[in-house]
Formats: structure tokens, C-alpha cells, sequence
């Protein structure tokens, strides 16, 4: 089931609204239920705010930060990456937020259901890696995800029939793990972890959408940061 087309003149509205919230540092669980009420929004559109739009300063700051190309070791948080390749795939909207980063609005809530996609998925991952001259690359996997160390193999099998040289490590939490590496570049769009961490991020999966399917995200950075002075059309 897709996510409903969040282009109307309401939900143009409310994105408005939002972001003008947001860069004034209301609360964020505050204003997301004002602006949700306000405009009756749905629990997909009310997540499409919520994981969509951050303030101007924190976009700023995360954008800079993104590079077009690996140079330097990769550092990437697999289910991520995975999971929005997997969201794009069940044909849920995946967009790029106000920090010009590509996020899902899927809620696959750490559960894969059909092993045959999240193969496909690893493949494209595995394909991209493997046209890129990465010096190195580290995937982590979060342990507590179900089947993680199937996840894993699998992943392992597609990256070596790429003969992509990879370590894949399942741990506790790959935020911690991420955070840890104070050089590389970074393949995640957790806000919890590019804020915390200083270094160059590299935005994966929409670099695979965009060369595997051709993908054309809808996209907030466009609307609010780059094509405007003050956050406003």
C-alpha cells in the first residue's frame, strides 16, 4: 500500500507551518501535534513531518557535510539503508528531508516479511558498492533486528559476488557502533547519529535510487533551504 500523495494544498500547508515551528525551536512532539490536529493529517503524513523536516540551521549544518563520492573509508548503518531501499521497493514514499537526506516513511519497525526483497535490496546495495573504488567499507547491523545474522550472510553473499571487499559486523547497537569512528565517512540518515558525529556522511540509497530506478524524490531541501532566502516558496 503506497503512502497517500502528500502534495495538496493542505499538506503544502502544514509543511509550511511546520517548518516554521521547527526554526523557531518549538517543542517537536508539540508541534507536530498542533500542526497534525490542525490540519487533520494522517499517521503517514504526520511521520513524513516528523522524520521530513528540521530546522534550518540543522539542515544547513547536515548538508554541508554530505559528499558525492566515497574517498575514505565507508562506514554504513545496514538496516538504514536496507530498510529504505525495502520501503522504496513496497512502494512507500521515500523523499529527501530539509537536510537534503533521503529518509522512508515506511514502519517496517525492524521486521522484514518477505526474504526474497530484502535479498533484492542487498543486491542493489552489493551492485553499488561495487562500480564505487570504496578504499574500505564496514557495514553494521543492529542485533536486536530479527534474523540479523541471516541478514548478515546473505548480505555477505551478494557483496562477494560484487568482489566487494566488506566487514559486516552485527552489534548491540550501530548507532554506538558508527559513533565510535572518529575518521570515515558515514551512509546513515539517523539524525541521532549526524548530530552527534562530525564527519562526512554519504547519502546511499538515494544514490541507488537514482541510478538503479531513476528515481525522482519529492523533495523538501529543494522547496525550503535551496531554492529560497528566508524558508518560504
Amino acid at each position: 500500500m503506497k503512502t497517500e500523495d502528500p502534495i495538496t494544498e493542505s499538506f503544502n500547508q502544514a509543511l509550511e507551518d511546520y517548518f516554521y515551528l521547527m526554526d523557531r525551536s518549538y517543542p517537536e512532539k508539540g508541534a507536530l501535534k498542533l500542526t497534525g490536529d490542525r490540519y487533520k493529517l494522517s499517521t503517514d503524513l504526520r511521520n513524513l513531518l516528523y522524520r521530513g523536516v528540521t530546522s534550518r540551521e540543522n539542515s544547513e549544518k547536515r548538508s554541508a557535510r554530505l559528499v558525492d563520492k566515497p574517498h575514505d573509508m565507508l562506514i554504513i548503518d545496514g538496516y538504514n539503508v536496507l530498510f529504505t531501499l525495502l520501503n522504496y521497493r513496497l512502494g512507500r514514499m521515500v523523499f529527501v528531508s530539509v537536510d537534503n537526506i533521503c529518509r522512508d516513511n515506511g514502519s517496517l519497525y525492524g521486521k522484514i516479511r518477505d526474504e526474497n526483497l530484502f535479498v533484492e535490496c542487498a543486491g542493489l546495495m552489493a551492485e553499488y558498492l561495487g562500480c564505487s573504488a570504496v578504499p574500505e567499507i564496514i557495514v553494521y547491523l543492529d542485533e536486536p533486528v530479527s534474523f540479523s545474522r541471516d541478514h548478515r550472510r546473505i548480505l555477505s553473499l551478494e557483496l562477494k559476488k560484487q568482489a566487494v571487499s566488506c566487514r559486516i559486523e552485527v552489534v548491540p547497537s550501530a548507532d554506538h557502533a558508527i559513533l565510535m569512528h572518529a575518521t570515515g565517512i558515514i551512509a546513515s540518515s539517523d539524525s541521532n547519529i549526524l548530530d552527534r558525529s562530525d564527519n562526512p556522511v554519504f547519502d546511499l540509497p538515494r544514490k541507488i535510487l537514482e541510478s538503479k530506478f531513476n528515481a525522482r524524490l519529492y523533495n523538501l531541501y529543494e522547496r525550503f533551504i535551496a531554492g529560497s532566502s528566508n524558508g518560504k516558496k
